[in-house]
């Protein structure tokens, strides 16, 4: 025996606005078929699903009516569902959570390739728009330490293996923010906490294996030359003249400098991998190689918005020095001064960094990227 429909909104209707939060987001049926006419939802046949309908195991998203779904929430809370189908927009072409009523901003689907001086233009720019999130983020990954480890050294080592676990909320903050202009920091949230944790821990075992490979090719080029210094040397001598092991620098310095730049040129190709899992864009192993193509795709850029990193570096730099020199007349001033003011101008760099590396990922990701609104019309 059936009972009658009483009216109202069909709670079988998970795309009724009036429904929104009983059986839709968050609640087990986002991103699956409607259960009323069987229409795929957002984020449906994503990365790594076996559904048909999807490009190549990417999200159809294109059936489905974000706005109308999002029934004036913003874009943020798609935060953690597939927001990437494997395709690539022009620059003009909006994304489905475009809403610039909203959102604040313009979305346009990323076109595969990034653009570093936009990426680091926007990260200093939201720095500050929303400094109350970013800068206490600054402090506490730069200034913090810096503070710790004058007073207490081994506990300054100790803080820094801490903020390795807080690292993944920094990651969804960034990438909240490309969502909405007006994002503001609403408690620690993460959805793919796990994953972008267990991402970070993986590049790090990779860099130190090919950093291992790197030091071994490196030893055997200057292993004659070290060699031949060594022959040299006069241990008796060493030991009363320290300056007698200066010859043998020449090799090392040139063996180091050898790996690091072979280190620079591989990294562009590891930039992407932990975006891609703090995204929640596709399951972990495809986050790995996804992130590796979005690298050989971008590699000459990628070098470039890290040049431009090093110079923002050097200039924190000639910030320390010229405090340096005020203070050269106190040298327990200047011993305290020193780490303060680099760390005070990373402060700024540390987040902006951060922010610029999100919106890089939207751009080569096909994500939506956050574009002035007049600028899109």
């Amino acid at each position: 025996m059936s009972t009658a429909y009483p009216g109202g909104p069909d709670p079988r209707d998970n795309n009724h606005p009036e429904n929104f939060g009983e059986g839709t987001y968050g609640q087990g049926t986002y991103g699956t078929p409607d259960a009323a006419n069987q229409t795929p939802n957002y984020g449906y046949n994503g990365y790594g699903s076996d559904q048909p309908g999807g490009n190549s195991g990417y999200s159809g998203y294109d059936a489905f009516d974000v706005n109308a779904a999002a029934a004036g929430h913003g874009a943020t809370q798609f935060h953690g569902t597939t927001l990437v189908d494997g395709t690539y927009g022009d620059g003009v072409q909006p994304h489905p959570v475009n809403n610039p009523d909203a959102n604040g901003w313009h979305h346009v689907k990323g076109t595969g390739k990034m653009n570093p001086l936009e990426a680091w233009g926007f990260g200093f720019k939201q720095t500050f728009a929303n400094w109350q999130t970013w800068i206490v983020i600054g402090l506490i990954a730069a200034l913090v330490p810096a503070l710790v480890s004058l007073v207490l050294p081994l506990l300054g080592s100790f803080l820094q293996i801490v903020l390795l676990f807080l690292y993944p909320f920094a990651y969804s903050f960034a990438l909240l923010q490309t969502l909405s202009r007006r994002w503001k920091f609403d408690g620690m949230k993460a959805p793919a906490y796990g994953p972008t944790l267990g991402m970070m821990v993986l590049l790090g075992a990779v860099a130190f294996v090919i950093l291992l490979v790197l030091v071994l090719i490196s030893a055997l080029f200057f292993a004659g030359s070290i060699a031949k210094v060594v022959d040299t040397l006069d241990p008796v001598q060493i030991e009363n003249d320290p300056e007698a092991l200066l010859p043998i620098l020449g090799p090392v310095l040139g063996m180091l400098g050898l790996t690091f730049l072979a280190m620079l040129l591989i990294a562009p190709l590891f930039m992407f991998q932990t975006w891609y899992a703090a995204d929640n864009a596709t399951t972990f192993g495809n986050a790995f190689s996804e992130g590796f193509k979005a690298g050989t795709r971008n590699y000459g850029r990628i070098l470039v918005f890290s040049l431009i990193s090093g110079a923002l570096l050097v200039g924190a730099g000639l910030v320390t020095a010229l405090v340096a020199v005020a203070t050269s007349m106190a040298p327990d001033l200047q011993t305290a001064l020193i780490p303060f003011a680099f760390s005070v101008v990373t402060t700024i760099i540390t987040p902006a960094s951060i922010l610029a590396m999100a919106y890089a990922y939207r751009q080569v990701s096909g994500g939506p990227v956050p574009t002035e609104p007049q600028a899109a019309l």
